[in-house]
């Protein structure tokens, strides 16, 4: 069967080697092999020191995320580097197609600074992100919560707030993971409807894609592959541009579980909990 979904890889990571052709070719490699015809580079915030100002509710939130935020700014990179590479690689000639651009940690009282970034800067894109909730960095391996401690309801509500309030913003050109909650096993409980065809409703009007990401499931042994299954189907119907993602931070996480990913999008089949585990053992993923 011919797939309805181009075999894209729309967020792939650099930052855990340097910035050479040699250590970009590692991930074509994989994704040649996994038949990805087109992969988006990008980078974190965070490991930018132009982007500090983004992260100062974060990094004051408690002392590990204070910790974590100090020992990243120590170690950021100057955006140029990234930039300059960037430009030397869109003179190269690659077997697929590459765009590089940013990954933006999203939060409502930064948008002056995000605007300023994406004015001041080409990327070929920019994808929003929601890692924090009101300063609450809630997908680090080494802070990790239980779902019983939560009142899941009133905090997937404010999550769903946050994905809304990025969308509308109309600074991004997609919006990445919007499963990312799930990160610890937290799935959403209760009905959601109304937010999820607000959200494709804005990330429509203002031309941006969203995620099905098998990033949880590599990067954290998520038994769920994307976006909760109502969710997906919202997304469908109300045509907005969906791109396949792995979140890859090491060349062989490239394009990862996406046959199972595009068979769910087709509505072929669904991944058993088994398929996602069998590899998960197998792989070793890079970590925040």
């Amino acid at each position: 069967m011919e797939r309805s979904f181009p075999m894209i890889d729309a967020h792939v990571h650099l930052e855990k080697g340097p910035y050479t052709r040699e250590w970009l070719q590692e991930f074509i490699f994989y994704a040649q092999e996994r038949g990805i015809r087109e992969i988006y580079f990008l980078e974190h915030t965070h490991i930018f020191r132009e982007c500090s100002s983004l992260y100062s509710e974060m990094s004051q939130y408690n002392g590990y995320q204070q910790s974590w935020y100090c020992k990243k700014l120590e170690k950021s990179r100057p955006l140029t580097d990234y930039l300059l590479f960037a430009d030397k690689m869109r003179r190269e000639s690659f077997p697929v197609k590459i765009r590089i651009g940013l990954e933006v940690c999203y939060s409502q009282q930064h948008e002056k600074e995000i605007e300023k970034l994406k004015n001041s800067y080409s990327f070929d894109f920019l994808v929003g992100a929601v890692h924090f909730i009101d300063g609450w960095a809630f997908s680090h391996l080494r802070q990790p919560w239980k779902k019983e401690d939560c009142d899941l309801h009133k905090l997937y509500c404010r999550y769903y707030e946050l994905l809304l309030k990025l969308a509308d913003s109309g600074l991004f050109t997609g919006l990445a993971h919007p499963n990312s909650l799930q990160c610890f096993g937290a799935y959403p409980v209760g009905n959601y409807d109304e937010m999820y065809e607000e959200l494709a409703g804005k990330l429509r009007r203002n031309g941006m894609y969203i995620e099905e990401s098998s990033g949880l499931a590599i990067n954290y042994g998520d038994r769920q592959l994307g976006m909760n299954r109502r969710m997906l189907e919202i997304m469908k119907k109300g045509k907005v541009s969906i791109l396949t993602a792995s979140d890859a931070h090491i060349p062989r996480n490239v394009g990862l579980y996406f046959k199972e990913i595009t068979d769910i999008m087709d509505g072929i089949c669904t991944v058993s909990q088994h398929q996602v585990e069998t590899c998960k053992g197998l792989l070793q993923s890079g970590k925040k």
